[in-house]
Parts: C-alpha cells; sequence; structure tokens
C-alpha cells in the first residue's frame, strides 16, 4: 500500500490509515500533537463524559476546550441519546472537531453501571438513538465498540454493526476483545476482519497493534484503518514506522529517531503539557513518553532511574536534560 493522496474514511479526509487510539488521561493536546507532528492520520481526544460537558464540570470542560484541531475526533460517552447530544453542541461551539465519536467499548464498571460505555452494546435501541441524535450537527458520526459473546448480548457484533450504520454511523471502530475480557487477553483481529469483510469500507480496527505486521493484517482483512493504543505507549515511534513499512511518505527522522530528538520530543511536549495542564500533569505525560522511548540506548537505565524518582515535571526536565548533554554533548 503506498500513500500520497488524501484518502476520504468515515467520511473525514486524511492522510492515511494510521490513528491514535483515544486513552483516557494520556490523548490530551500536546500527546496528541505529538502523534500528528509523527504522521498519524487522526487523532483521538480522550474518552470525555457527556454529563460532566452538560454540567459545564470544569475539568472536563477544559478537556473540551483544549480539544480541537484538524483531524481530531471526539470520542464522548454518556447514559442516554439527550445528553450526549447536549454535550456534543455545547463542544462543536467551543472547538472543531472532525468527527462525533460515541464509546460504546469501555468496559470498566464505573461507566457501565450509569449505562455508559460497553453497557450500550446490550442495548441497542439506545446505542442506535445516541448515533441519529448526533447526526444532526452535521459532521460525521463514528462509534467506538467490542466484539461481542453471544451468550451475553442481544445481538451478534455484525447485526450490531449493522443497527448502527443504519442509524446513520460513518464509520465504527471496532475493538476485537469482548467487554467480559476488558484488557486481558489477545485481541481477536479475525474476529475484527471478519466483521469488516461483511461491512466493506465501515470497520477501523483496534486491539494490539504493536507492531507494523499487526497493523498490515488489519488493513488486509478489509479495515479501513487502525488505531495505536497501548503500543503507541510502548514504542513512541510505532506509528512512523508503521506508515514508513505499509509505503506511506513519512520523516526518516521519525522511523529511526536520535536518541538526542527522542529527548527533545519529551521536553517539548512535557513543557507543552505543563503550560495546558499544569506541571504534575506534565510529570505524568513525560514518564508514559519515556516507556516507550530510547530503545537500545546506552546509559538508558541509569536514566529511567533517575527519573522514576523525579517528584514534579522540573526535576523531571532537568534529569533529562542533564542527561542529554552527558551523553550526547553539542
Amino acid at each position: 500500500m503506498t500513500g500520497g493522496a488524501k484518502l476520504r474514511l468515515g467520511g473525514v479526509e486524511v492522510s492515511n490509515p494510521i490513528w491514535l487510539a483515544p486513552l483516557a488521561g494520556v490523548t490530551t493536546r500536546p500527546f496528541r500533537a505529538f502523534h500528528a507532528a509523527l504522521g498519524a492520520g487522526l487523532v483521538h481526544t480522550e474518552m470525555i463524559s457527556a454529563t460532566g460537558v452538560s454540567h459545564k464540570n470544569r475539568k472536563t470542560f477544559r478537556m473540551i476546550q483544549n480539544g480541537g484541531g484538524p483531524r481530531v475526533a471526539l470520542q464522548l460517552f454518556g447514559p442516554n441519546a439527550g445528553e450526549m447530544a447536549l454535550a456534543a453542541e455545547m463542544a462543536l461551539a467551543v472547538g472543531h472537531f472532525s468527527a462525533l465519536e460515541v464509546n460504546m467499548a469501555c468496559p470498566m464498571p464505573k461507566v457501565t453501571k450509569k449505562c455508559g460505555g460497553a453497557a450500550l452494546m446490550s442495548n441497542p435501541a439506545e446505542a442506535a438513538l445516541m448515533v441519529k441524535s448526533l447526526k444532526a450537527f452535521g459532521i460525521p458520526v463514528w462509534a467506538k465498540l467490542r466484539i461481542t459473546d453471544r451468550a451475553i448480548h442481544p445481538l451478534p457484533i455484525g447485526e450490531f454493526c449493522e443497527t448502527l450504520i443504519t442509524a446513520g454511523a460513518s464509520l465504527l471502530i471496532l475493538h476485537g476483545r469482548t467487554p467480559q475480557q476488558r484488557y486481558e487477553g489477545a485481541a481477536d483481529k479475525g474476529a475484527v476482519c471478519e466483521v469488516a469483510a461483511r461491512l466493506p469500507g465501515m470497520i477501523a480496527a483496534s486491539g494490539d497493534f504493536f507492531a507494523p505486521e499487526d497493523a498490515a493484517f488489519y488493513l488486509s482483512g478489509g479495515c479501513v484503518a487502525v488505531l495505536a493504543a497501548r503500543g503507541a505507549l510502548k514504542d513512541a515511534y510505532l506509528i512512523p514506522k508503521t506508515l514508513a513499512a505499509l509505503g506511506f511518505p513519512v520523516d526518516e527522522r521519525f522511523v529511526a529517531p536520535s536518541f538526542a530528538d527522542q529527548a527533545e520530543a519529551i521536553i517539548k511536549t512535557g513543557r507543552e503539557a505543563s503550560l495546558l495542564e499544569g506541571a504534575p500533569f506534565a510529570l505524568i505525560t513525560a514518564r508514559r513518553m519515556l516507556s516507550g522511548m530510547f530503545k537500545g540506548c546506552p546509559g538508558v537505565s541509569s536514566l529511567r532511574q533517575s527519573c522514576s524518582q523525579c517528584r514534579d515535571w522540573e526535576s523531571f526536565e532537568k534529569s533529562l536534560t542533564e542527561w542529554l548533554e552527558n551523553v550526547f554533548p553539542r
């Protein structure tokens, strides 16, 4: 597969089918900007509470205000169509988003007990109503969901997907684990591709994308896009490496980044996170990025140990800067 021309997937024009998935507490604006710069065709906000937005919860509303941008999908979760539509209206009043996405995949009890996330897979009627309610805003509506356990869910996954498409969904992002699995075990890539073959052009894949070969499997199986989640934390440069392997144009510096460039990327992203989200969150962001960088770098163990002991962003940046100057003197 080669790149160059723009693609139109799920009603959105993108440069490629390798995207950054929504990750709670991770995919904030600075983290998204980092992966967009690396070449991600589209990025996601964190999973954002529709209830929090509609009630103007300060923290939640700030996530919306810092959320917009080109090729950014806004992912919302909520208990019903009315709350979802109100949140979408408020979000679109303060930011630009390429698509509205309903989370029907989160398996965590704090979400499902409130009838949101994966609980919607047991309520096809409400799930379809959510999609219909968001279509009124005139931008593509997507849904993120999981494969189903036929002993538990009222509809097989293929039929559930068809219900959402009939309701107006432009794209469905399908994760290859059931809600009961949560994040354990292996994602069933074959099951995702079976649905993609049944619904051509409508299914993007999520789950166990850790190497370019995983993305190639999904794409060759009929999926139109593949989302990097935990794989992008394990290897910060997974997206550009995958784009290169698939034949899409990508800056070679991102395929084999120097250790100095990796350190500077953490510092730049951390500083942006500090300005937008505060120093405590900058420290969390930087630690997550560090875990996926400097593979095979001499002395990286001492760097990780030093940074793990830092209790604030300023000391983390100082440790990383000093290490950078010692290992790569200018």
